[in-house]
């Protein structure tokens, strides 16, 4: 009886030469994430970064002219997208965009996941190391230009009357969620998840306008009394 050949094993196919770069990139990506967690801002190197992601000195520059290039594209990757993604939601569907309360509550759920929680104490370091690291601030400003474009986009669609101050709002937004996440981060039991959607409904439902709407305090008291 004739012995049975083995069935050939099938070639993978080649990654073209830019498939391989978005591949070594987004491992250096991941690992840059981990290596940030464990060691911080400071305590991390290119080197120890390009380690853990099986990648060489020159791979790393080949992909990122320094490690706070790395440090903010990985904000924006992994936190803007979470903005992004919110936001871009309710301006596709803006009758049903979330109150300010449910704004509160969607924040608040981002930070009581684990993945929130270090995405911020990465956001913080950002912030730290700005203060001392011009290109850094540099660069970590066009995380907050995106951020605040798009929620100022959604306060022009959703709260047509505030078009001359979308951008003021959008700022004021944003600071009340940088502040809670801080403040709750240090203080957690005095500042709780739930002080999110209470302070987002007594700030900024008063900027809410529409048809239900009798007076620029009636949307909060109606909610109360629910």
């Amino acid at each position: 009886m004739k012995k049975k050949e083995p069935s050939p094993v099938p070639r993978r196919p080649r990654l073209s030469r830019a498939d391989q770069r978005l591949k070594t990139r987004a491992a250096l990506l991941d690992a840059a994430a981990r290596v940030f967690v464990q060691r911080g801002f400071l305590g991390s190197s290119v080197e120890a970064i390009a380690e853990q992601a099986g990648y060489t000195r020159g791979a790393f520059y080949a992909n990122f002219s320094s490690k706070g290039e790395l440090f903010v594209e990985l904000l924006q990757e992994r936190l803007y997208s979470i903005y992004r993604s919110m936001a871009e939601r309710s301006l596709q569907d803006i009758e049903h965009a979330p109150t300010p309360r449910q704004t509160g509550e969607r924040l608040a759920a981002i930070q009581a996941h684990p993945d929130g929680q270090w995405l911020f104490r990465l956001w913080f370091e950002c912030l730290a190391q700005a203060t001392r690291d011009e290109d850094l601030r540099d660069l970590a400003s066009t995380f907050w230009r995106g951020n605040r474009g798009l929620t100022a986009e959604l306060v022009r669609r959703g709260w047509p009357e505030h078009t001359e101050e979308a951008k003021s709002i959008a700022t004021a937004l944003i600071a009340l969620d940088i502040g809670l996440a801080i403040q709750h981060f240090v203080d957690p039991d005095d500042v709780p998840l739930t002080t999110y959607p209470e302070l987002f409904e007594l700030l900024f439902e008063p900027l809410r306008s529409g048809p239900a709407t009798t007076g620029p305090r009636s949307a909060v008291s109606k909610s109360r009394q629910r």
